[in-house]
């Protein structure tokens, strides 16, 4: 029997059960959420449920003004000059999507911050597990040609491609990572992909995407692996989600029982 949704068995924290639940009870109000609710619950190998189990006991440790939240996070992404963060969203989507790039394209993970001078800023964050990134073009052009042309952020090579081929996933998650920045007037704004340090793809599509950009944008898309990140949060010893990122290390990156097996 599939119960995933009773049992909360692919969560490795009562914070992280609790928000996806809230996630689903959130599309009541928000029709633009796709939250595919059996892939959440009950499938343990889903980026969508790791992305909960990584970050949900960040956005409660924030939502209860814990220290902790803003150290570890800042640890964890030391190119985003975060200085303190005021909010961590799972599954996001800004809306109208019309005033960003006319799609359903969302955040896995959306980390809102300032900077030492109290400037905004976001991190934006695509998670990967054992799934592809998706390499399905976006049906509506428009929006993403003409921000893409506003910015000039990508070269005549690079964007002869994309109107060729259209924006994939990758690179429609940077436009909306910069069409919320220029909406918001956020200072700070980086997109990372978090993948595994096994995994061949990611690096492939995000090298591929930072050679169609122009030198000024470049640094604005970053591969992460996953055992990077924990082990840079892992290092802030004493902290109570240092040791949830111990929790995650080992349902996700641990695969010593494998390797016995």
């Amino acid at each position: 029997m599939v119960d995933g949704h009773l049992t909360g068995a692919n969560f490795i924290s009562p914070q992280a059960f609790a928000y996806a639940k809230k996630r689903v009870s959130d599309k009541e109000d928000n029709p633009a959420l796709t939250i595919d609710e059996f892939r959440l619950f009950n499938n343990m190998l889903s980026s969508m449920p790791m992305c909960f189990n990584l970050f949900a006991d960040f956005r409660a440790a924030v939502r209860d003004s814990h220290p902790d939240a803003t150290s570890v996070l800042a640890a964890m992404f030391p190119l985003s000059p975060i200085a303190k963060v005021q909010d961590v969203i799972v599954e996001m989507i800004p809306t109208p999507i019309e005033d960003y790039i006319d799609d359903k394209t969302a955040f896995d993970a959306a980390i809102f911050f300032a900077d030492p001078q109290g400037r905004p800023g976001l991190v934006s964050i695509e998670t990967k597990y054992t799934d592809k990134l998706g390499g399905n073009a976006a049906t509506k052009q428009d929006k993403k040609f003409a921000l893409a042309l506003k910015l000039e952020m990508f070269t005549d090579e690079g964007l002869g491609w994309y109107r060729q081929n259209g924006f994939d996933q990758i690179a429609r998650n940077l436009l909306l990572t910069l069409a919320y920045a220029k909406k918001h007037a956020l200072t700070s704004a980086i997109n990372y992909v978090l993948a595994p340090e096994q995994d061949t793809e990611s690096p492939e599509l995000v090298s591929q995407l930072t050679d169609r950009l122009v030198p000024a944008f470049k640094d604005r898309i970053r591969l992460l692996t996953l055992e990077q990140v924990i082990e840079r949060g892992r290092s802030c010893q004493g902290s109570a989600l240092a040791r949830h990122l111990e929790r995650f290390q080992q349902r996700y990156l641990d695969f010593g029982q494998i390797e016995h097996l």
